[in-house]
């Protein structure tokens, strides 16, 4: 259904993206799209949407979707080590498919919540 609105207004177009906004009771909301590199309007359920401004935690991974988990234990253990909460929205980029798994890239990231300013580094505080 993307697709075919992007197509339709000569869209030029980049990555697929899944956006998780982390809800009550573990449940999960999904935008679910491509990266666009030009404007667009709207169509029905194909809307414009943003990935969250600020300041994130990232790693990429290479394999199979299905192997991601590691990576997100990676972040998970980056926040708790430098003491940073994520916050509850997360995404993936998906890059270029390709048939041998080991060459499939997708890029996760977790938006942080600020720092308190009693966290910022020394140099930091004014």
């Amino acid at each position: 259904m993307v697709w075919p609105v992007l197509r339709e207004q000569g869209v030029a177009t980049g990555h697929n993206v899944v956006v998780y906004y982390r809800g009550y009771g573990g449940a999960f909301t999904i935008d679910a799209g491509v990266e666009t590199l030009t404007e667009f309007s709207g169509g029905g359920d194909v809307q414009p949407v943003s990935t969250p401004a600020g300041e994130v935690a990232t790693t990429a991974h290479y394999g199979e979707y299905s192997d991601m988990a590691g990576a997100y234990q990676a972040l998970d253990q980056w926040c708790t080590r430098h003491g940073r909460a994520p916050a509850a929205v997360s995404w993936e980029v998906y890059g270029d498919w390709d048939d041998d798994p080991a060459k499939r890239r997708t890029d996760i990231y977790f938006l942080l919540e600020p720092m308190a300013s009693n966290q910022l580094p020394a140099e930091s505080v004014c």
